[in-house]
């Protein structure tokens, strides 16, 4: 039986560029205490009310880019038979949430709705606000199924990772200079999965 190839990559260097730079600007707008006005003005943007039954789905959808959301959604695509769109998915999804969590204690930083009274409109969430875990979860998502589909469906995709940011700032809970990090995190992580799957199915045909 044929191993089927892995798809050719297409998020290309100057996307992997830009999410390096996202996390080290973000990450130093934090660190100097800089970010505090771009993150007021985009919480103001991003939280605007829009009454209880858009919170209601807002705060539902946030969660596609959770554990859980990863979960559904590689269920999905494994019952449909996307097997390689599942493992790929999976894979840098896992890589995303790890490194997210991994890198949460370098600043250690407040969610907004404790330092500035932000309405939290989902269940407290577990470490510190920066970067964004449920961002990164969604960014490496949508990488990740970047070489699944046809182009019209990529903006989707990228839509879908812009949508889970937004919500996360929305209900509360992130900064937006810690979405942005997220976004960063979950793209290189999803890249790094990749070339590390490449290079281990070369070794073995070799």
């Amino acid at each position: 039986m044929t191993r089927e190839p892995l798809p050719t990559p297409t998020v290309g260097r100057r996307t992997q560029t830009a999410a390096a730079l996202a996390i080290l600007a973000s990450y130093a707008a934090v660190k100097s205490g800089r970010s505090s006005t771009l993150d007021r003005r985009a919480a103001k943007a991003l939280a605007y009310p829009l009454g209880r039954r858009v919170d209601m789905l807002v705060a539902a959808g946030t969660d596609l880019g959770s554990v859980y959301g990863l979960a559904g959604i590689v269920g999905v695509l494994a019952a449909s038979g996307r097997r390689r769109a599942a493992t790929d998915v999976a894979l840098a999804g896992l890589a995303a949430w790890g490194a997210a969590q991994g890198t949460k204690p370098l600043i250690g930083r407040e969610r907004p709705y404790v330092v500035e009274g932000a309405d939290r409109l989902v269940a407290v969430p577990a470490g510190s606000s920066w970067p964004s875990g449920h961002v990164a979860v969604a960014g490496a998502m949508s990488s990740a199924l970047v070489p699944h589909v046809g182009r019209g469906r990529r903006r989707w995709l990228h839509l879908g990772a812009a949508a889970v940011a937004v919500s996360r700032c929305y209900v509360g809970v992130h900064h937006f200079t810690d979405v942005v990090a997220g976004w960063g995190v979950g793209v290189l992580s999803e890249a790094l999965t990749r070339g590390a799957r490449r290079g281990w199915a070369h070794r073995r045909r070799g």
